[in-house]
C-alpha cells in the first residue's frame, strides 16, 4: 500500500469522525430540550465523570493513550454543553 493510499484512508476516517461529532452535537440539542423541560442545568458534573471514566477505560482496553482520549472527550463535552446553551438561549453562560 502506498503512502498516498494510507493517507487517503486516514482522511476517510477523519471525515467519519467529523460526521460522528456532528451527530453528537445533534443529540446534544435534543438533550438541551429535555433538560429545559425538566428544569435541569446544562452542566452535569456527575454525567461528565461517568462519560470520562467510561472513555478512559475503553481507551485502556483498546490500547490507546487514555489521557489523550480523555482530553478529546473533555473537548467534546464542552462542545455539547455550548450547543445546549445555544439551544436553550443561555448564550455563553456557564
Amino acid at each position: 500500500m502506498s503512502l498516498d493510499a494510507v493517507r487517503n484512508g486516514i482522511q476517510e476516517i477523519d471525515e467519519q469522525i467529523i460526521d460522528l461529532v456532528a451527530e453528537r452535537q445533534r443529540l446534544a440539542a435534543r438533550i438541551a430540550r429535555l433538560k429545559q423541560e425538566n428544569g435541569l442545568p446544562i452542566r452535569d458534573d456527575e454525567q461528565r465523570k461517568v462519560v470520562l471514566d467510561r472513555v478512559f477505560t475503553h481507551a485502556v482496553e483498546s490500547r490507546i493513550d487514555p489521557v489523550a482520549v480523555r482530553k478529546i472527550f473533555e473537548i467534546l463535552i464542552e462542545m455539547n454543553e455550548e450547543r445546549q446553551r445555544e439551544c436553550t438561549g443561555d448564550g455563553n453562560l456557564p
